[in-house]
């Protein structure tokens, strides 16, 4: 079972610090236990039910990364945690345009809304509408000074509501301690083969302001990401090197024993130069200009964005229940180059230089969020919680297509005498939610909880347009002013019964939703909906855990079967792209997480899913995608393995050693349109498939004295594994696209990191 905890831990009962919260020294002493002297395999306490209870006692299939396993494992990123969790993907064009999937639940790289919803602590992250890039521009957080890492698989709309469609990914950070000064500092530094070299330097300190009364907790980082991908025709090497820094300032104020106030800023910077993609023959993958080799106009695949978060969380015990109060701000400023050429290419300038196209689009997102929920004691024969949810959101997004040198990517005047075109989209989504649950300890053996939420949402959309594709002239020009408005119930229904106080075996079946929206098209358009309907999920599930041989082996197993409906897919109406709400599909499968402490200090786990995504009925047309074929990006087959073995080395050193293998099945790409003409053009074949891979990790370390020095190898072997690659152009079956400059036929594909050594340096005080 990922994440469990070597060593003794407090209980769930145990774990009583001010209005819920764990002590200081208890949280302490759950992220450092001595897992070389471990003879049992500890409790993991999570809240994803919104109360706290061991993960073998909650009724869903939930998923833990420690922060001992962040700190042990060099766990980074979303790719990092997937290979601890089962049916876990992650689809990723560049660091910070990522998009998740759990159990295949993704209608593909350019899906509208994600499908996976982000939580920092209480607080949702990210647009739910379609409007503001909240599909991908998915927070990937520094984890250096998180507890643990929470990832709920299947749908959780009822205590989660819109986004957590396919599951809810949960980033719990370290709070305050009010009883001790604590610090630490730590010096990474890497190499990638073939590329570049990256360092990294994270500072943590904890001050008692005011003893078992107040206390500021500040985490800042800074580091960079060695890039690997060159540009020969630019004429330049690592172009995907990103950065990454921030930090996180938190002050928690516990007045008394029943009642906490904690408030937090939290802000994080990303910048890149390019994407980690490479030109590859779309038939046979192999590359066309070389090993780790791209071709793209001068500027394009620069990213940037900033993330921000203020939150403030009451918390205070009435004895008869508990009251939650989380009031919240974040925005999202992101500005991306995309190259156009391909697609609109102007031909030669007068000096006989290539024109590109480019197209910035810089997007804006804010989000004001506010819940209070109440929940009753644990020790009463019927628990309860119910809270209230409202969130208001806007959101910016600008295109503006502009002709530039290919080669330095100076902007040029427009040879059409007008600009080219661009458009403003502003929008906003408001929405408001109540909902409960309801659990019946029937008796010491058997539960039931039942719950239920009721969501209501509105949206605004407007969209400017100019320049010569949009409106024929230099004017801005309102092109769309729509409203929608939207209601969705979801559920849950959860029996559960305890064979023993080791054995629990459970049935899951709960909805899910994502909203509708209005529909991107200009009005009066023949065949268009003005809008596109909420979709709608619901998983059954099956579900047994038990723990055996002492604490030494758990077992997590699941089995489910997902009914997806009215799914938001792009269509064609010539000549208008919109969403229609008219996919089917289904996922069915089976998850397997199993932890062994197979002997003192040496622990062995697994996590294996299988997963069968598929439409069950034709995409609407003109899509190539048809009954049968498999949802895109989501692979039947993943596992990992890993392995960890702690010991002594003296009375104040341990050394510890590990290996991690992943594997990552075939998947297919995303659909196109067909327009199949008879004896001109054929109609499209299932969408391409990009093969699987393997990958292996290594590691190695000792720490003590408040030391830790340790070394590891991600992907051992060097493997080139595709994360993304392009499907068929529309209306012909060629994936990629021909460079208009080398006239090469290129599926620019995202690959994994090739082989990183790295060195990590930490001090603890």
């Amino acid at each position: 079972m990922t994440g469990s905890v070597a060593g003794a831990t407090p209980t769930a009962q145990d774990q009583s610090g001010p209005a819920g919260q764990p002590t200081p020294q208890q949280a302490a002493n759950a992220r450092q236990p001595d897992r070389a002297q471990a003879t049992q395999l500890g409790t993991v306490v999570v809240t994803a039910n919104r109360r706290e209870e061991t993960q073998q006692n909650a009724a869903l299939s939930v998923s833990v990364v420690s922060y001992q396993d962040i700190q042990q494992q060099h766990l980074q990123s979303f790719s990092d945690y997937a290979a601890s969790v089962p049916g876990f993907n992650v689809v990723s064009s560049q660091p910070g345009m990522t998009e998740l999937s759990i159990r295949g639940i993704a209608s593909g790289a350019g899906q509208p809304s994600a499908s996976v919803g982000v939580y920092i602590d209480d607080t949702p992250f990210g647009s739910s509408s379609v409007f503001a890039g909240g599909a991908a521009l998915t927070p990937d957080l520094d984890p250096a000074d998180v507890d643990r890492i929470e990832v709920l698989s299947g749908p959780q709309g009822t205590l989660y509501g819109a986004g957590a469609l396919g599951g809810v990914i949960r980033f719990i950070t370290i709070a305050p301690n009010t009883e001790s000064f604590e610090g630490r500092v730590q010096l990474d530094g890497n190499s990638v083969s073939g590329g570049g070299s990256g360092f990294g330097v994270h500072g943590m300190v904890n001050l008692p302001l005011v003893a078992d009364k107040l206390a500021l907790r500040a985490n800042v980082y800074d580091r960079t990401d060695p890039g690997f991908i060159d540009d020969a025709g630019l004429g330049k090497q690592d172009v995907n090197e990103s950065r990454v820094k921030g930090g996180r300032f938190s002050l928690l104020w516990t007045p008394t024993d029943k009642t906490s106030l904690r408030l937090t800023a939290m802000a994080q910077n990303l910048s890149s130069d390019g994407a980690p993609s490479v030109a590859l023959d779309p038939d046979t993958l192999k590359p066309v200009y070389g090993d780790l080799q791209q071709r793209g106009a001068a500027n394009s695949g620069i990213f940037d964005a900033r993330y921000r978060l203020y939150n403030a969380t009451f918390n205070t015990d009435f004895g008869w229940a508990t009251l939650m109060s989380s009031s919240s701000y974040s925005t999202l400023d992101s500005s991306m180059m995309i190259d156009a050429t391909s697609l609109l290419y102007l031909g030669p300038q007068a000096n006989g230089q290539p024109y590109s196209t480019l197209e910035a689009e810089p997007i804006g997102q804010t989000k004001a969020t506010q819940e209070f929920r109440l929940t009753s004691p644990k020790s009463q024969t019927v628990e309860w919680l119910g809270g209230v949810f409202f969130t208001h959101e806007t959101g910016s997004a600008i295109q503006n297509i502009y002709p530039a040198d290919y080669y330095t990517g100076v902007e040029q005047p427009s040879p059409l005498g007008i600009p080219i075109g661009g458009t403003i989209q502003p929008s906003t989504y408001i929405a408001y939610a109540g909902y409960g649950s309801l659990t019946w300890h029937v008796t010491d053996r058997f539960d039931v909880e039942a719950g239920l939420r009721y969501s209501h949402d509105k949206q605004h959309y407007r969209e400017l347009g100019y320049g010569a594709i949009l409106t024929g002239g230099a004017d801005v020009v309102e092109l769309l002013n729509k409203q929608s408005a939207d209601s969705s119930i979801t559920y849950s229904f959860t029996p559960k019964y305890h064979f023993n106080e080791h054995t629990m075996m459970y049935l899951r079946v709960a909805t899910g939703f994502l909203p509708g929206g209005p529909n991107v098209v200009a009005p009066g358009a023949v065949g268009v909906p003005d809008t596109f309907s909420p979709t709608k999920l619901t998983n059954y599930e099956l579900g047994l855990k038990s723990t055996a041989l002492d604490n030494r082996l758990t077992i997590d197993l699941a089995a489910y079967y997902i009914d997806w409906t009215k799914i938001p897919l792009t269509t064609f109406e010539n000549p208008y792209t919109f969403l229609t709400s008219a996919g089917q599909a289904k996922s069915k499968g089976a998850e397997a997480s199993i932890a062994f402490l197979a002997a003192k200090g040496l622990k062995l786990s697994l996590n294996a899913s299988y997963n069968n995504a598929e439409l069950t009925k034709d995409a609407p047309a003109p899509s190539n995608g048809r009954k049968g074929d498999p949802l895109p990006y989501a692979p039947k087959f993943t596992l990992g393995l890993n392995g960890d073995y702690n010991f002594a080395l003296s009375d104040s050193w341990n050394g510890y050693v590990g290996a991690s293998f992943r594997h990552i099945g075939k998947r297919s790409t995303d659909y196109a349109f067909s327009y199949p003409i008879p004896g001109v053009l054929p109609a499209l074949p299932a969408s391409p498939t990009i093969p699987g891979y393997n990958t292996v990790d290594l590691r190695a370390g000792v720490n003590g004295d408040n030391w830790n020095i340790s070394v590891y190898v991600k992907n051992l072997t060097n493997k080139r594994g595709i994360v993304q690659a392009s499907s068929f152009q529309n209306y012909v079956p060629v994936a990629g696209a021909a460079n208009p400059v080398t006239g090469m036929l290129e599926d620019n594909a995202s690959i994994i990191t090739p082989r990183l050594m790295g060195i990590s340096v930490s001090r603890s005080f």
